[in-house]
């Protein structure tokens, strides 16, 4: 079983060269595709060990030491994490490599998007849904999401849609949340390892204030929808919108306050709206990514 092939790993050697998976699955992982991953390694010239589990209880979030005889170059690494990237999607698991090193074990920031990432709706249907504009919404969602449209734009037209909805529908889109499988598990994880949790979403604050309590984040930031003295959605937001470039700009402020370096950072997202959070941050995963 794996267990008992873990524990028949060699040691690393002084002369090889270090790298580590991070794998992510919405179900425990299973024996077999543990099995076949180390198979998969062994024969891109990659030994494995290593494994440890990051979530409580089930295999859904492991760390895998690796390592090569020699350094790989930047073609031999695009085409293992191309090669990564399709087995983990044929698994529906989410695989990241990166090097080994001191740096890497400082990293104590995790910044992640909040709609389909660490919950499975986005929040702007789910108030379109109330407001009997959701397929006019949900198309405009897809579009931003795919980054076919602007990010500005697309939430302007969106939000102008819920002008006169009642604010207090934020409490049933609350009540109705679906948080993504493991995701509790996992930031409970990450808390014990003594990492930062951050939530930058380009959603609403009243959505992102109560995921950072439930998840016990440290920091959310999202836009502000107005709202009237009538209790009801005016159609616009207030201040700065959370677009892709003001994400990776808080993503680099919290990480100031932290005193960190962007390297320690690992930014976690799913839309092209995140595109430059994950490209700021040292290690940046594409979690169930839009095509």
């Amino acid at each position: 079983d794996i267990s008992s092939r873990v524990k028949e790993l060699p040691k690393v050697s002084t002369t090889q060269t270090p790298y580590v998976l991070t794998l992510l699955s919405e179900t425990a992982l299973s024996a077999k595709f543990l099995n076949q991953l180390i198979s998969l390694l062994n024969d891109s010239q990659l030994q494995v060990h290593g494994l440890a589990r990051l979530s409580e209880k089930t295999l859904r979030t492991v760390e895998m030491n690796v390592s090569s005889d020699h350094a790989l170059d930047a073609e031999q690494v695009r085409q293992f994490r191309t090669a990564l990237y399709q087995f983990g999607k044929a698994h529906s698991v989410d695989v990241a490599i990166q090097p080994e090193s001191v740096l890497r074990r400082a990293k104590r920031l995790v910044v992640m998007d909040m709609d389909s990432t660490l919950i499975q709706q986005e929040v702007i249907d789910e108030l379109a849904r109330y407001a009997g504009v959701f397929e006019k919404v949900q198309e405009i969602t897809h579009r931003a999401m795919g980054g076919s449209m602007d990010f500005n734009t697309s939430l302007q037209l969106r939000v102008s849609m819920l002008e006169g909805s009642p604010a207090s529908t934020f409490k049933q889109v609350i009540d109705n949340l679906v948080y993504t499988d493991g995701v509790k598990e996992l930031c409970r994880a990450l808390k014990r390892l003594g990492y930062k949790l951050a939530v930058i979403s380009g959603g609403f604050t009243a959505i992102t204030d109560h995921v950072r309590q439930a998840l016990n984040l440290d920091y959310s930031f999202a836009n502000t929808l107005e709202i009237g003295e009538d209790g009801n959605f005016t159609g616009k937001t207030r201040g700065p919108i959370v677009n892709a470039q003001r994400k990776a700009d808080l993503l680099l402020t919290i990480a100031q306050q932290e005193n960190i370096t962007s390297d320690q950072v690992i930014a976690i997202g799913d839309g092209a709206n995140d595109l430059p959070m994950l490209g700021t941050a040292g290690l940046g995963i594409a979690f169930n990514a839009k095509p």
